[in-house]
């Protein structure tokens, strides 16, 4: 059987120890087993969002669904919402707003590639009263990284709640729910977290739960109440069963068991890996003549990186020769559709598997009628690497 290496920026790889979660027998949601995995998962799920007092939720869904669930608890048709954007998924927190009647303000960066300034969100913030503003930490079309951190300091000064979009970033890049003032942290178990499709994962601050508390309009989704899911975390971290929905068990195994493998290489060291294999890439690619979409090394994602083609290089003819190297990328989106690919390094990935993919990439661009020349990228790589 041909093996392929899947290094797109989600789903990501799985180690076999959480694949084995999945095949597992059914068993039922109020079994005394499930009871004890699904509080342990929830505790985990606080150590790492880097928070003690946020309340946290797991719900069946996506990332999208995380998206929504954290701002129809938090704003009510007619608030004021801030999109900061830096690629396409500011955009879809912009039409969730306007599902939901908010009133967005939508803040995008000048160009792919580039971030929105600290100067404009102070602009704004000192403008209007916001209910909420949102950030996407590492958006998947650009692979331009957010300065989450600088924006909590900013923004925990007002009454808005900080929304940050983890999807591509939880438990890969550097993210401190408490200590940077997030309000809401969002994600979902395909990414970094490193499980299968399937679980909307998200953590809410005090002051967001006191937030809704003071609603005067009941949530417009039922299914997305957060209040419906309270008492099931509850009493699941405390040891009882309850029900709201069914839960989807054997993913919730096999995210108590990836959790695990997170808590146990330890998130700075997690933090650090990332940030070197991402560095290694970005260096290798630069080797070639490649030009990355971020602008600026402060700017760049240590999940995924979007890489522009060289002239002449059709998209699929590069991503077919990628795939016959046995190494699967990932196209552009949005206005870099066809114009960009973009390679997943997050959860699991290790040396080899940047190795292995960076030398499909010098192999690809030679078949396409690119002058590289091999080894070069893969010398720039291990120049890094030897730090871990």
């Amino acid at each position: 059987m041909k093996r392929e290496l899947l290094m797109i920026p989600g789903p990501v790889m799985c180690t076999p120890s959480v694949l084995g979660e999945i095949s597992r027998p059914v068993v039922s949601h109020v079994s005394s087993e499930f009871i004890e995995v699904f509080g342990d998962s929830l505790r985990k799920l606080k150590q790492v969002f880097m928070t003690e007092s946020g309340e946290v939720f797991v719900v069946a869904g996506s990332g999208t669904l995380a998206m929504e669930m954290a701002l129809v608890n938090v704003c009510e048709p007619g608030d004021n919402v801030l999109i900061l954007s830096n690629g396409l998924f500011g955009e879809r927190f912009r039409e969730i707003c306007m599902r939901h009647k908010l009133n967005a303000d939508y803040q995008q960066a000048e160009k792919p590639g580039s971030c929105v300034s600290i100067s404009k969100v102070e602009e704004k913030i000192e403008g209007k009263e916001y209910k909420a503003v949102t950030v996407t930490h590492v958006d998947t079309s650009t692979s331009v990284k957010a300065p989450v951190k600088e924006l909590g300091g900013i923004i925990r000064k007002t009454n808005a709640v900080f929304i940050v979009d983890g999807v591509c970033a939880t438990a890969g890049e550097e993210e401190r729910m408490d200590n940077w003032g997030i309000d809401v942290l969002l994600t979902a178990s395909q990414k970094a977290i490193g499980v299968p499709p399937g679980l909307a994962l998200l953590a809410f601050s005090e002051k967001a739960v006191e937030i809704y508390g003071e609603r005067k309009n009941p949530v417009d989704s039922y299914f997305l109440d957060t209040q419906n899911w309270r008492n099931v975390m509850d009493s699941y971290m405390n040891g009882k069963p309850s029900y709201f929905a069914t839960p989807p068990v054997n993913l919730i195994f096999a995210l108590n068991t990836s959790l695990t493998e997170i808590l146990r290489e330890g998130l700075e060291e997690r933090f650090k890996r990332h940030a070197l294999i991402a560095q290694a890439f970005r260096e290798a690619v630069k080797s070639m003549g490649l030009n990355i979409v971020p602008f600026k090394e402060e700017y760049a994602a240590n999940t995924v990186t979007a890489i522009y083609y060289p002239e002449g290089v059709e998209d699929k003819v590069f991503r077919s020769e990628m795939r016959r190297e046995g190494v699967i990328v990932a196209g552009g989106l949005g206005p870099l559709k066809g114009r960009t690919f973009r390679v997943g390094h997050m959860g699991n990935v290790n040396p080899s598997d940047i190795i292995a993919t960076i030398s499909a990439v010098e192999r690809a661009l030679l078949k396409t009628g690119c002058q590289v020349t091999l080894g070069q990228g893969l010398e720039a790589a291990q120049r890094v690497l030897k730090e871990l």
